[in-house]
């Protein structure tokens, strides 16, 4: 071993190890998300942001993770982050509204969702994430309206959507 290589068999940098290629950082906050560690998620999130500032796919993922951690205000800063990559990125839309409407925002958040419906109208999330928003802001007619379209819309998804209709039926009657 040279006097330029460390015990691991690499060359030294100033005593650290160079960082890891982005690829695998994303790999790793996946993992993480999945392993349901969302700290660590959002830890290696951050140092890929480091690297790669607009990478959609950690803006994407940020965003995911502090929503589930119940960060919203650095949610809806992910979700502007990745919009201005992508303005018409509909998970982006759909997480910024939920953020929103979770930040006591509901009106701008029913807006940022009713674009995630334009941009994907086939994509059921959004749809569902509507109608949540509207059942937690006590908006229950409106929230059975925005099942009743992701039903139209996506008709493979009738029966999940009218489980979540049951539910706020359900809620209206409290």
């Amino acid at each position: 071993m040279t006097s330029n290589e460390s015990a691991g068999g690499g060359p030294e940098r100033g005593g650290a190890a160079p960082p890891p290629p982005l690829d695998a950082i994303i790999e790793q906050a996946r993992a993480a998300i999945n392993a349901h560690t969302l700290g660590d998620a959002r830890e290696r999130i951050i140092a890929g942001l480091a690297l790669a500032p607009e990478n959609l796919t950690l803006l994407d993922l940020g965003g995911f993770a502090c929503f589930f951690l119940g960060d919203y205000v650095a949610t809806e800063g992910y979700c502007r982050r990745a919009l201005a990559v992508k303005p018409d990125h509909a998970y982006a839309c759909k997480g910024l509204g939920l953020a929103l409407a979770r930040q006591g925002r509901v009106d701008e958040g029913v807006q940022s969702l009713e674009r995630a419906i334009t941009l994907a109208p086939e994509w059921v999330d959004s749809y569902w994430d509507l109608a949540v928003a509207l059942l937690e802001a006590g908006r229950h007619d409106e929230a059975l309206q925005a099942v009743e379209r992701g039903e139209k819309a996506v008709p493979s998804e009738a029966m999940r959507l009218r489980s979540l209709a049951q539910t706020i039926r359900t809620r209206g009657r409290c």
